[in-house]
């Protein structure tokens, strides 16, 4: 965790866009969602599951939350090696070095986060065009988040922990479905497509097991 946390801190630092001979010899179609945005949205995003579904597992008497979230660790550990690669082309991009694997991944590096957050929002329409409504709320900030996670390690063991974890896990795998989705549909990359393309049905198991369990909590939010 303490790894993923610094991968985190490197992605949501400002850095200056960056434009290499791949990303110009072969432009970024029109409408396409950008490696670097993907790359950052579907890392924090992931982070967030993870961290959860970390102080839920340690915290959680529940069988049924015990579980999930054990599982939860695991596929978010197993996505972000898949991505780790990409990550790192697009830092060996952004200093100078050769691009990471795939097609574009030299093209926007690092985009400032008044940029991905433009994106962002553009992500989650076309996201609800293809695969069905946007996150209900839209999408939460990065402070946001902060105050998720605070909240809840904050909080005492017990029914209505376990409902503020589910409420918050839901969210966030809804928003992870648009932006999977979204890449998955018109991201820049033929190879990060497949994998954001894979990560779909898992996604979409996590959805329907954690709206089952926020049911049997009787509909209970932190």
């Amino acid at each position: 965790m303490h790894r993923r946390q610094f991968v985190l801190g490197m992605l949501t630092a400002t850095a200056a866009l960056a434009v290499t001979r791949t990303a110009v010899a072969q432009p970024t179609p029109a409408g396409a969602m950008p490696t670097s945005v993907y790359l950052n949205m579907a890392t924090k995003g992931g982070l967030f599951l993870e961290n959860t579904a970390r102080d839920a597992n340690e915290k959680t008497s529940n069988p049924r939350v015990k579980k999930f979230s054990r599982a939860e660790v695991v596929e978010q550990v197993s996505l972000s090696n898949k991505l780790g690669p990409y990550s790192e082309g697009l830092a060996a991009a952004a200093a100078g070095g050769p691009p990471g694997p795939g097609g574009l991944i030299g093209g926007l590096v690092a985009a400032p986060l008044a940029v991905a957050g433009g994106v962002a929002g553009a992500a989650v329409g076309v996201a609800g065009g293809v695969l069905g409504a946007p996150p209900p709320g839209g999408m939460t900030s990065d402070e946001q988040k902060a105050q998720l996670l605070s909240q809840l390690a904050s909080m005492q063991p017990g029914p209505e922990y376990d409902a503020a974890f589910v409420s918050a896990s839901l969210q966030g795998h809804q928003e992870a479905y648009a932006i999977h989705g979204s890449y998955a549909e018109n991201g820049e990359d033929p190879q990060l497509r497949r994998i954001a393309r894979g990560a779909i049905p898992l996604i979409q198991l996590h959805i329907s097991q954690l709206t089952k369990m926020q049911g049997m909590m009787g509909g209970q939010r932190g």
